[in-house]
């Protein structure tokens, strides 16, 4: 090997080794390691409109990012992050930044919004921050520079939980905006996780009738949006049965579903591979972007995809 392939060797493995260490600290969830790759993602050119109110709660908030360079959105994405609906340790919107930059970076625009969670609230009050959060989107967006005729829903954990209940029961939202969604995107989601483990998780979905209405899996009806399902195989928060799951029934339902499931990655790697640092270490990111610009076309056809890793 000459000087410079060597020179290159080392490079790559050097960027490894550092992508490596940001992932760890990223996968401990350190308000330290989030301030540095939020504050690396904030480095990018994107518009940032903070704290839009899409309701009277202090908690309805939302932040919209637009892709730089007056370049016209290619879609929206609304991005739920997660936190067991407040049953655990939860971020608000701030700490997402790296999540809008890897989508904006691509032409999309992008809305994190806040909601409420337990212990103020319970579900119903939960999802119904989520449902606002979309039908603002739908009635503001273009105002913004945000394009309302395309919208994703995306998430994380109990975040692509939200997520998944909006794209599959076609109850919660309005006729004109479920027209709207060409997708969702399942970061590590719980879509079919009864019977509860945790006593957070009876008090959120509780009473007990009311559980089975919980599940996104009971809304698969096969017409519901294209579906683009993430999970690391190392995942010891989500259980592999509820990707499985969901995807095979949206599959007996002749319905559009893609899973992509990564070994080497975790319940917090698969969203810290949307960071700056990661972005290129796992296909995490251009898998989702493959998936948006695809569908974000008009009358895209269904692609029959098998599950890969």
């Amino acid at each position: 090997m000459n000087d410079s392939g060597t020179r290159s060797c080392i490079c790559r493995t050097g960027k490894r080794i550092a992508g490596m260490v940001a992932l760890l600290l990223l996968a401990a969830c350190t308000e330290s390691a989030l301030f540095a790759v939020n504050s690396l993602a904030r480095t990018d050119n994107f518009a940032l409109v903070e704290d839009i109110a899409y309701g009277r709660h202090p908690m309805n908030r939302l932040d919209m990012y637009l892709p730089g360079q007056d370049q016209a959105p290619r879609a929206t994405v609304v991005f739920f992050y997660g936190g067991c609906w407040g049953g655990c340790e939860t971020k608000n919107k701030e700490h997402y930044v790296f999540v809008a930059q890897a989508l904006t970076s691509h032409g999309y625009a992008v809305v994190i919004p806040d909601y409420r969670r337990y212990p103020e609230v319970k579900f119903d009050r939960i999802i119904d921050d989520a449902r606002r959060a979309v039908e603002w989107l739908k009635a503001n967006g273009t105002e913004y520079g945000a394009d309302s005729d395309a919208i994703f829903l995306m998430g994380h954990s109990s975040g692509a939980h939200l997520g998944a209940m909006l794209t599959l029961n076609e109850d919660y939202l309005s006729p004109e905006t479920y027209q709207s969604l060409k997708g969702f995107i399942g970061l590590a989601g719980p879509y079919d996780f009864l019977p509860f483990t945790e006593a957070y998780q009876k008090a959120v979905f509780g009473p007990e009738e009311k559980y089975p209405a919980s599940q996104p899996v009971n809304f698969v009806q096969g017409t519901e949006p294209p579906l683009l399902l993430l999970y690391g195989n190392n995942d010891a928060t989500v259980k592999p049965i509820n990707i499985k799951s969901l995807s095979d029934k949206v599959r007996g339902a002749a319905g559009c579903v893609e899973t992509r499931l990564y070994d080497d990655l975790d319940h917090i790697d698969l969203l810290a591979a949307l960071a700056l640092p990661l972005q290129g270490m796992e296909p995490v990111l251009p898998d989702i972007i493959e998936f948006i610009g695809y569908y974000a076309q008009p009358y895209a056809a269904c692609k029959t995809v098998l599950t890969h890793g």
